[in-house]
């Protein structure tokens, strides 16, 4: 928005050109001087929008996953762009009627905004209530039933943002409101610096935006932890300092269900709820037959029943290999 002159600003350019001022200007850029804005100035570094693009692909992934589940349909999503700009700007991009979700995010120091395009959003609808088509958006605004259904699906979207961002610092969002007009969703001041996250939705045939305004002020506290630099180290420190030793012992040490299970015997509903304290029911179990002893419900020995120190037992009598152990 920022490119586009005012018509005065062309009658000062041509002014300019014409009395022959403007060499001057041509000069100064020649030796790299230039006017500098405070308000635009660059809040966010590379490696910190680096990092970012990484939490977000990783969001990418998961809300795919998610969206399929749901919908029952082929779901792809893809960054498109990551850019700084003032929320003046923010706002002014986003057109009406859309869904915007005003997140709470700790321990963020504020909100966060997370938008969905009218396009995305109807198919989301769609496909939740059953049908199959984009339902058509033209010149109408948002129902209070489709409201709760997206209210529902941006609640599943921010546990799958808590998983991406896990990566980085534990993070717990919740949903602090639903919007349709950005007139209502203002969360910093109108020249703060944001970062704005800006995704593409593919939804069998139909795509739409979802875009993330993170505000500056709010993840300034943690900008540090934004560098994908101390996630490599860490993680090749983690690598150095395992135990195989350690490791073994705990799988060693590890607690495991053991049970012993008879041939299953069928009974009839009737038979099951007659059944009183004191009666016996015959198993189809023979007294001489092996019983399996199973490892967490996997099958690993056949063995014989008997006693123990006056405590039931069973004797190991061979081992179940190959595909009966899936049985």
């Amino acid at each position: 928005m920022n490119d586009i002159l005012s018509q005065a600003e062309i009658d000062e350019l041509m002014k300019a050109l014409i009395t022959g001022e403007g060499d001057e200007s041509q000069e100064q850029s020649k030796d790299g001087i230039r006017l500098y804005d405070f308000r635009t100035a660059n809040r966010f570094t590379k490696d910190q929008i680096r990092a970012i693009n990484v939490i977000y692909k990783n969001f990418g992934h998961l809300l795919s996953n998610y969206l399929m589940g749901t919908l029952r349909a082929n779901c792809d999503a893809e960054i498109l762009s990551i850019e700084e700009l003032s929320f003046n700007e923010f706002n002014n991009s986003v057109p009406s009627p859309v869904i915007i979700g005003i997140v709470n995010v700790t321990p963020f120091d504020g909100s966060i905004i997370m938008e969905l395009s009218k396009e995305i959003a109807y198919s989301i609808i769609s496909r939740v209530l059953g049908g199959t088509k984009e339902i058509p958006s033209e010149g109408r605004q948002f129902t209070e039933i489709e409201l709760a259904i997206m209210e529902r699906i941006l609640w599943q979207m921010l546990k799958n943002l808590d998983e991406a961002w896990s990566k980085v610092m534990d993070v717990s969002s919740t949903l602090e409101k639903i919007e349709t007009s950005m007139q209502f969703a203002q969360i910093v001041e109108m020249n703060d610096p944001v970062l704005l996250v800006t995704m593409n939705i593919t939804i069998g045939n139909e795509s739409g935006l979802i875009g993330f305004c993170l505000p500056h002020q709010a993840i300034e506290p943690f900008t540090k932890k934004l560098t994908t630099r101390i996630w490599y180290t860490s993680s090749t420190r983690k690598e150095v300092q395992k135990n195989p030793k350690n490791l073994m012992n705990s799988i060693i040490n590890s607690a495991i269900t053991v049970s012993t299970i008879f041939n299953p015997t069928e009974a009839s509903v009737r038979d099951i709820m007659c059944l009183k304290v004191g009666d016996v029911i015959q198993l189809q179990h023979k007294v001489d037959e092996p019983v399996t002893v199973k490892f967490e419900h996997v099958p690993q020995f056949r063995a014989s029943l008997g006693k123990y120190r006056n405590q039931c037992a069973v004797k190991i009598l061979d081992v179940i290999r190959g595909e009966e152990n899936h049985g």
